[in-house]
């Protein structure tokens, strides 16, 4: 039998459903969670670390432009025909101005010439040369606006480090000025920021670059990537990610970028993603085996109950393997055992009850003989004593024959040859009333002589056509053939006679299939119904018939043999 463990797969469903698929949702959505709580974070910080950078040089600017201011209010930095006097107050200054920077610029005090007259450095870097033929860079910018604090930032391209200028053109009484110029490397502010990791980069509106703590996000020129400038909170890079922030000060003199790696938290979680697949995989891995052990055991007492049950659908009525776990399914393969047992019982003795019913039926309907047949013979027999009583001797002795032959019950089935030979007693006695009006013919295939049939069926067959056939007319032929035709034996009755009308046949076939015998036409009824009791539904008797044509009689039953019938 094909098992259909709608009991085992609907655990497995209900596991699956219930428990295995909340935790790999839940597990998704906890990822989904830590990687968003993450990726805040780490957005988080790069915001502050932006707003932190944006203060330190918006910081370092103000300081820068309000020590310039402080030292050109100072008459000693403008004053004095070569040297400054009074270095100790200038530089008590500068380093006020240190201070509050948060680092140590560089200072430098120069001359119209370019000369260099105070520094807390040894010589001018190489881009705070004067050169009278250059008419831009920080000195043109100063000379430009004097008693304004310039604005210049050095960069790689013009400069081996970068740095943000500032300086002021400040002259004197005399006629002679200086120059009071601060200096910001770009390396000297990098070194006061919060080493946390962060990638930062300050450039002008240009994109040339202040200073940057990555040349990654660098073109050879020294100007920021075009992917940073242009990127938005999610840049590809190198092939890493990176969240990007960007901040600008000072009119746009300043742009602040801060570049946050966040390809190894999107490395770290893919990882630990797989690792919780991996493991959950295994878990469900596990946890199905051990269900799928839990259910076999749980579900093999049941799939007793179910095989014996196909069994039972099938028609083989046998009790279930025992049981022998006590649980649930033991007390319902008792119950169905004892239920099996019970119906076994009664089925047997429905059985018994139905064979002696059919039994009692067939000896009923056996045991049923034409009155009117009898009546008639007898009549004949009382005025052939009279007339020829050698005839009417006959006439006895055949109707002896056939009574002692209908009431014997000793057998319910005959051979076909058994039954035709009793057939000819019945027959004698219609040519000994009858005379030459009634002629019959005789056709029976060999093969078909010792097929077995109830007995006593050909004569109501012939009956039914003496009863029917006459009518208003003479003389009747009547015509008896039997053959086997796809393992049936046809036996077929055909007369001549006035034959009946379609009401009549459809009157007459309502009749034979009533469960109880009409008061009528018992001699047909009597075959039908012993024939469907003794062979069932597919067999029986049908009848042909038109007024003027005859009838037709077709007789149906299954082609059995046995030679041991006496």
């Amino acid at each position: 039998m094909k098992r259909e463990r709608y009991f085992r797969d609907e655990l497995w469903r209900m596991f699956a459903i219930y428990a295995i698929l909340p935790a790999v949702l839940f597990t998704f959505f906890c990822g989904i969670l830590f990687m968003a709580v993450l990726l805040h974070g780490r957005e988080r910080a790069n915001r502050d670390y932006l707003a932190y950078v944006t203060g330190r040089v918006k910081q370092t600017v103000e300081s820068c432009e309000q020590g310039i201011e402080t030292l050109a209010d100072l008459p000693q930095a403008v004053s004095g025909p070569g040297y400054v006097l009074e270095r100790n107050q200038i530089f008590q200054i500068f380093y006020g101005i240190s201070q509050q920077a948060g680092y140590e610029p560089e200072l430098y005090l120069v001359d119209q010439k370019g000369r260099l007259l105070l520094s807390n450095k040894e010589k001018l870097p190489a881009y705070l040369n004067k050169r009278q033929d250059v008419g831009w860079g920080i000195y043109a910018s100063m000379d430009a606006r004097p008693g304004q604090t310039a604005f210049r930032l050095m960069n790689g391209w013009d400069s081996e480090d970068s740095a943000a200028v500032f300086g002021r053109w400040v002259g004197s009484e005399d006629g002679n000025g200086r120059y009071i110029i601060l200096v910001v490397p770009g390396n000297g502010l990098l070194g006061t920021l919060d080493r946390s990791g962060e990638q930062v980069a300050v450039t002008d509106r240009y994109g040339w670059a202040y200073f940057c703590n990555n040349s990654l996000f660098l073109t050879d020129s020294n100007q920021v990537r075009p992917a940073v400038k242009e990127a938005g909170a999610y840049m590809r890079l190198d092939q890493k990610t990176y969240f990007t922030s960007e901040n600008n000060l000072e009119n746009g003199r300043f742009h602040i970028y801060v570049m946050s790696d966040v390809q190894n938290v999107l490395t770290s979680l893919v990882f630990a993603g797989i690792l919780v697949a991996v493991a959950l995989l295994l878990m469900t891995a596990w946890v199905l085996f051990q269900s799928k052990q839990v259910t076999e055991r749980k579900t093999e007492d049941l799939y007793k109950l179910l095989d014996g049950m196909e069994l039972a659908r099938q028609g083989n009525l046998e009790r279930t393997g025992a049981i022998d776990r006590d649980n649930e399914f033991k007390m319902i393969a008792e119950a169905y055992n004892e239920t099996i047992t019970s119906l076994k019982e009664q089925m047997e003795n429905n059985q018994k009850m139905t064979e002696l019913l059919a039994l009692a039926q067939t000896k009923q309907l056996e045991s049923q003989f034409n009155p009117h047949f009898l009546y008639n013979t007898l009549e004949n027999i009382r005025y052939m004593c009279k007339l020829e009583p050698a005839t009417a001797e006959r006439m006895v002795f055949s109707l002896s024959k056939l009574l002692r032959y209908s009431l014997d019950g000793s057998r319910e089935q005959v051979t076909l040859e058994e039954d035709l030979g009793h057939l000819n007693n019945y027959l004698s006695i219609l040519e000994m009333r009858f005379g030459s009006r009634f002629e019959y013919k005789i056709d029976i295939a060999p093969e078909c002589m010792q097929c077995l049939i109830p007995k006593l069926v050909l004569q109501p067959m012939i009956e039914n056509s003496v009863k029917y056939g006459f009518g208003n007319q003479l003389n009747l032929h009547v015509e008896l053939k039997a053959y086997i035709h796809e393992e049936k034996l046809m036996m077929i009755c055909r007369d001549d006679g006035v034959g009946m009308s379609a009401a009549m046949v459809e009157k007459l076939c309502a009749l034979m299939n009533q469960k109880e015998a009409p008061g009528r036409h018992s001699g047909l009824y009597n075959i039908h119904r012993r024939i469907q009791l003794l062979y069932g539904h597919s067999y029986g008797v049908e009848i042909r018939s038109l007024e003027s044509h005859g009838t037709t009689l077709v007789v149906t039953l299954p082609a059995v043999t046995d030679k041991n019938v006496q």
